[in-house]
């Protein structure tokens, strides 16, 4: 194979293999409008205790509603995984996004704190059947009010 024959099957020298680049993937070019990413706004809202106290929080449209529960709980120097958040009647799930679930500026949150408990089956991705959790609270009161519990630090 001679060097001119070489470079026109492009199997000449530092041509690679031969092979041809894959075409441009179709419906992408001339004609398709690129749509702009959504702006990101942060807003605030209220997060309300059932004891009255009220937190300010600022939250970002984009972030999911564990992120919110990590500003409360930041706040209020407890693990998140304790943490519920309440918009009317219902209870917000960590992986939807605030926007989606329903939060704007002005909004006023509900926060429920669960028992320490439930933050360690939570950071530890463990399904415990209520009824096991609740045999276990009814247990630990028992044993407070006998005084046999030690405290933890």
């Amino acid at each position: 194979v001679g060097a001119a024959e070489a470079a026109r099957n492009g199997k000449g020298k530092g041509k690679g293999k031969g092979y041809l680049p894959p075409p441009p993937p179709k419906g992408k070019g001339k004609g398709k409008e690129i749509k702009e990413a959504p702006k990101i706004v942060t807003f605030k809202c209220m997060a309300h205790k059932l004891d009255g106290t009220e937190l300010e929080l600022t939250l970002h449209s984009n972030w999911n509603v564990d992120m919110a529960r990590q500003q409360v709980g930041s706040q209020l120097g407890i693990n998140a995984h304790r943490i519920k958040l309440i918009l009317g009647d219902d209870v917000l799930e960590p992986q939807v996004c605030v926007t989606t679930a329903g939060v704007e500026e002005g909004s006023v949150l509900s926060i429920v704190i669960l028992p320490p408990i439930y933050g360690s089956i939570a950071e530890h991705r463990l399904k415990i059947p209520d009824e096991v959790i609740s045999a276990n609270m009814e247990l630990h009161d028992a044993l407070e009010g006998l005084g046999r519990l030690r405290p933890t630090f």
